[in-house]
């Protein structure tokens, strides 16, 4: 199999285009063309329902996209590995985490890790639990460290660290001026989530469903400063990690509700199943994370 039509086909499906494909990877268009087309005779099927009005992947064609990220993963970490191999710890380290976890809780282990092992580049990639936990099953991720459950075959997670989830309110909301509130008036609340495939957004839906709490209206934020500045805007109420709140300065927020028991969550670390594939850089992170966090479930 060609390798450089993998890279060739993985451009101009994430590029949506043949010409932004040979821009970025300073092809000509018809190199570009002969590369899609290799590989369509290889598999024998179309991978690019394509014409001068739609480009479309084919069903066939995500297969060959997913599985060529994940080839391309596998060589990036053979490369590193070979070269951890002959240089002891240089190399990279490729570090995904959830937005909690990388916004408040990696920036320490990162200097920590730094200290120790000031060869070992660190590349991360902050994404939501759901995207991070895809990126290690791709190997293109060595670890990652997320919030929420862990749903992907052939990956096993650690947890390294509890997290306490919080109610948030807004500083005028009526809910603070009522001396007993009633499980009425907790109904028909707007609420602000996080975006699909949050773990926090995860941790609301099932704590909202499991009280039998229906909020009015959902507004959606894709980021931990967002729903801070957006429930001391008064836009709604929110559940949000307690060391969010700690660290924006929002702890005035924390209000917790009758009728509803906040669970404790879990950060923890994730990694392929198969210890065979996880590198000798990743291992001794994780051996880092366990001395830093140590946890008793």
């Amino acid at each position: 199999m060609d390798i450089d039509a993998l890279k060739t086909y993985i451009a101009v499906i994430e590029l949506e285009s043949f010409t932004k494909a040979s821009q970025k990877l300073n092809l000509s268009q018809p190199t570009v063309s002969f590369h899609i087309k290799t590989l369509e005779e290889h598999y024998e099927t179309t991978l690019i329902d394509r014409s001068p009005k739609r480009f479309q992947v084919t069903s066939t064609g995500e297969i060959v996209y997913q599985r060529a990220k994940q080839i391309l993963g596998i060589l990036e970490k053979a490369q590193n590995e070979v070269s951890e191999y002959h240089h002891q710890l240089r190399g990279e380290i490729r570090i995904g985490a959830s937005y909690t976890v990388g916004e408040y809780i990696l920036p320490g282990i990162l200097k920590a890790f730094d200290q120790l092992y000031p060869e070992v580049d660190l590349n991360v990639t902050i994404k939501n639990t759901e995207e991070i936990n895809t990126g290690v099953q791709l190997h293109e991720l060595d670890i990652g460290l997320v919030e929420g459950q862990v749903n992907k075959k052939d990956l096993s997670s650690h947890p390294f660290m509890e997290d306490e989830m919080v109610v948030v309110v807004p500083i005028n909301h009526p809910l603070r001026s009522t001396e007993e509130i009633t499980f009425k008036q907790i109904q028909d609340q707007t609420w602000i989530f996080r975006e699909g495939g949050s773990g926090t957004r995860a941790v609301l839906e099932s704590l909202l469903e499991s009280y039998n709490v229906r909020p009015r209206k959902m507004i959606t934020i894709g980021s931990n400063h967002g729903v801070i500045q957006g429930v001391k805007q008064n836009l709604g109420l929110s559940l949000i990690s307690k060391t969010v709140a700690e660290h924006s300065n929002a702890s005035d927020l924390i209000f917790p509700l009758p009728f509803i028991k906040v669970p404790t969550r879990f950060f923890s670390y994730v990694t392929p199943s198969d210890e065979k594939e996880i590198s000798k850089n990743a291992s001794v992170f994780i051996d880092l994370v366990e001395d830093l966090h140590p946890f008793k479930e």
